[in-house]
């Protein structure tokens, strides 16, 4: 059953019908099998949990892209490309090198204090394509690949989101993808100045998405974003 998949199709209907959005893609990987987990699993030296397994196993992996116009005056406004990138499994687990994140999550200079926590990190979905801004999945002590979902960006400490990978389809749905829509789901303090730039992208993101789609003034998330617009 297709629950995801048919959640993300929805998704792309709605984004088509708004004027201020164009050139709409979409591409999937097939879901993974029960055999080829277990491949993964004895290949990597996991154990996967149930609920990655019913992610993946509806698409390994997923693209979707398209450009807004950000702006309510036509000679200011500009247009922003936004995208999903849910890395297809293989690649979450040991990055794009085969080099398990190492350069981008972690490095031989990271502190010992940290990097055994840092090396768990499985980059599962971008915020950002020109830097280290993503979300990850957790790999627990006891090697098991869990839903627990963080958001990682360089520099800074990982954020741990209040949904796991079961409801993320979901709000990525709710929110319509605008930028930086998983902080919404942290409890990250937007007043510190440390995340002045944070506010400000989702300021403004969520500013032009309410003119697109009045209809998320409605949801919950929107009450924690008000207070900033």
């Amino acid at each position: 059953m297709e629950v995801n998949f048919d959640k993300i199709e929805k998704l792309i209907e709605k984004l088509k019908t708004s004027s201020f959005i164009s050139n709409v893609n979409f591409e999937s990987g097939l879901g993974i099998s029960t055999e080829d987990f277990l491949d993964y699993s004895k290949e990597y030296t996991i154990t996967i949990s149930d609920e990655i397994k019913s992610f993946y196993s509806e698409f390994d992996g997923l693209r979707l892209s398209w450009n807004y116009i950000s702006g309510h005056v036509e000679s200011n406004q500009t247009i922003i490309s936004e995208n999903t990138k849910i890395l297809p499994f293989y690649q979450m687990i040991s990055g794009y090198d085969g080099n398990f994140w190492e350069g981008e999550i972690w490095s031989q200079n990271t502190s010992e204090k940290i990097s055994s926590f840092y090396k768990r990190l499985k980059v599962f979905d971008y915020i950002e394509n020109d830097n280290v801004h993503c979300i990850c999945l957790e790999l627990s002590l006891d090697n098991m690949l869990t839903p627990k979902m963080w958001i990682f960006r360089g520099g800074y400490t990982p954020i741990p989101l209040n949904i796991d990978i079961t409801q993320y389809v979901d709000k990525l749905c709710q929110t319509k993808g605008f930028w930086g829509w998983q902080y919404l789901f942290t409890d990250i303090d937007l007043n510190s100045p440390e995340n002045e730039g944070i506010k400000l992208g989702l300021k403004d993101s969520l500013r032009s998405y309410l003119n697109f789609f009045p209809e998320m003034r409605h949801l919950d998330f929107y009450k924690r974003m008000k207070q900033f617009l």
